[in-house]
């Protein structure tokens, strides 16, 4: 039974509908031109439509567009619309045809919402139980972490005694009883002793980087001229490059200021920066080395001129075990710590350290101290 309604109870249901109904209207000519919409519409839809084709804010609508056809159908039709920086919504469209025009009410699908609050929950579901694996994980690695830093320590330690003796024993070899050894036996020699210091560097690097992922990292700070420091460094630099007939060329301000520096851990910076710019050369090429105070604070830069390295090598240098531009021109060998000990030494000085690297060219390490009032 329809009840019909009078003059003013339609006017109220107008306006209900243009002004405070939670539904989207349309008013469309029988081109499908959009005439009008009320007020819920335009805030959903967050652009104008007026004097759009309404098949174009749809998103699913296939082939031709026969409002006449929709406008005679009992069943809701379920179109999804697009939204502005949202994902396309789905709604029920009921279509309805007057005189010369045709009105169009779309409401929410309940069914899909119910759909879409059931993924969502499950999605949770899942996020949470993928969050509470992350973080098992997460326990496991760092105890795997902290066990594998306990081993390196402890196997370091262990070796580093009998590789003290070794390189004793060749060093005090070829200092007393070099003159009664011919020129096989002495290279023999020197051979032991070059492996012996190429083994207690990479024995000094495994404990180094277990002491720093362990937070055992303490600083001896005292003034010092970071002069001082490179003239210790460059002493077995000297050594190297002239062992692998590579020229040195160092630039040193004259008068450079004391810094609160740890002057073992700076010589051991900058010996790793020498010694890995010395191996990156071949017979006949230089290394410059320059110490400089610019612009307030103190530059210390090692550039090489070898095969240098990628850009995607130099994002990779500075991870542990990375053996990203590693390939050494003598055939050295090395356990990938070098650099990483390097930045973190820095890092502990609240310094810099920059790479600069072009593959045919070379390569420069630049480190900058703190500021030389700090």
């Amino acid at each position: 039974m329809s009840m019909k309604l009078s003059s003013s109870q339609l006017q109220l249901v107008h306006e209900y509908v243009l002004d405070d109904a939670p539904l989207l209207y349309f008013l469309l000519n029988r081109d499908g031109v959009v005439l009008a919409v009320n007020t819920f519409t335009e805030k959903t839809l967050a652009r104008p439509v007026v004097g759009t084709l309404f098949k174009d804010l749809l998103v699913d609508f296939q082939g031709l567009f026969h409002l006449e056809e929709y406008a005679v159908r009992d069943k809701d039709q379920q179109l999804s619309i697009s939204i502005p920086g949202a994902i396309p919504k789905s709604y029920l469209f009921t279509f309805r045809k007057c005189t010369d025009s045709i009105m169009v009410f779309a409401r929410d699908d309940a069914e899909e919402l119910d759909l879409l609050r059931a993924e969502l929950f499950s999605s949770n579901q899942e996020l949470n139980n993928l969050t509470r694996t992350l973080h098992k994980k997460n326990a496991q690695l760092a105890h795997l972490n902290k066990v594998k830093n306990q081993f390196l320590g402890m196997a370091a330690h262990d070796l580093r005694k009998p590789i003290s003796v070794i390189l004793s024993y060749s060093e005090f070899l070829i200092d007393e009883a070099g003159e009664q050894l011919d020129e096989e036996q002495m290279s023999f020699l020197n051979r032991v002793e070059a492996s012996a210091h190429s083994m207690k560097r990479m024995v000094d690097d495994f404990l180094d980087v277990s002491a720093i992922e362990a937070g055992r990292f303490p600083l001896s700070i005292q003034r010092i001229n970071p002069a001082v420091v490179l003239d210790r460094s460059l002493v077995l630099a000297k050594i190297q490059a002239q062992k692998k007939e590579v020229e040195l060329e160092v630039t040193l301000d004259p008068e450079l200021p004391e810094l609160p520096l740890d002057g073992d851990k700076i010589e051991q910076a900058m010996s790793n920066l020498l010694g890995n710019a010395i191996e990156h050369s071949v017979p006949g090429q230089m290394v410059s080395i320059a110490l400089q105070e610019v612009e307030g604070q103190v530059r210390f830069s090692v550039r090489d001129t070898g095969v240098g390295m990628s850009p995607e090598a130099v994002k990779q240098l500075f991870t542990p075990f990375s053996r990203a531009g590693s390939v050494k021109t003598g055939g050295e060998k090395s356990t990938g710590l070098g650099l990483t000990i390097t930045r973190k030494i820095i890092d502990a000085h609240d310094g810099k350290i920059i790479v600069e690297s072009e593959e045919g060219t070379g390569t420069t390490f630049t480190i900058f101290f703190a500021d030389i009032e700090g």
